[in-house]
C-alpha cells in the first residue's frame, strides 16, 4: 500500500487543552497591557483585538492560529545501561562503539518544556568538555 502515514495530533481535543489555550491568550493580553510594556506600544496581531475574551471565541481562535514547532529530541536517548531505549551513556558515548559520541538534542530523553536551543547549547558545551577530558586521560 502506498498510502502515507495518517497523523492526528488531536490538538485541543480535551477540555483542559481548550481551557489552557484560552487562558494563555488571556494571560498574554494581560502581560502586554502592563505599564512596563506600554513604551513599546505592542499591537495584538493574532488572534487580534476583534476577538473577545470569552471562552468560545478564544478557543476558536486558538484552533485557527495554533501550530506546533517540532523540536525533535530523543532519537539517540541518553540513559542508564538498564534502559533498552538508551543509545548513549552519561558521557554521551554511543553504546557498543568506541570513540563515537552524540552531542546534540537527540540525546534528550524527553523534550524540554521550553525551547530546545539553550539546553542543546549546554549539551554541546558539556559534551566538548567531556571529549577534551577523556582525550587527556588517554
Amino acid at each position: 500500500m502506498d498510502a502515507g502515514p495518517k497523523i492526528a495530533p488531536n490538538y485541543l481535543s480535551t477540555d483542559e487543552d481548550r481551557r489552557i489555550a484560552a487562558d494563555c491568550i488571556r494571560l498574554t493580553r494581560r502581560l502586554m497591557a502592563q505599564d512596563a510594556i506600554a513604551p513599546s506600544r505592542p499591537e495584538e496581531f493574532r488572534p487580534g483585538p476583534a476577538v473577545g475574551n470569552g471562552d468560545a471565541e478564544l478557543i476558536h481562535a486558538a484552533g485557527d492560529i495554533g501550530t506546533t514547532i517540532f523540536h525533535p529530541v530523543g532519537t539517540a536517548k541518553m540513559g542508564l545501561t538498564s534502559d533498552p531505549l538508551a543509545v548513549v551513556d552519561e558521557r554521551l558515548r554511543v553504546r557498543g562503539f568506541e570513540r563515537l559520541r552524540v552531542i546534540d538534542a537527540s540525546v534528550m530523553p524527553t523534550i524540554t518544556s521550553g525551547n530546545t536551543n539553550t539546553p542543546t547549547i549546554m549539551i554541546a558545551a558539556k559534551g566538548a568538555e567531556m571529549v577534551i577530558e577523556d582525550g587527556r586521560k588517554g
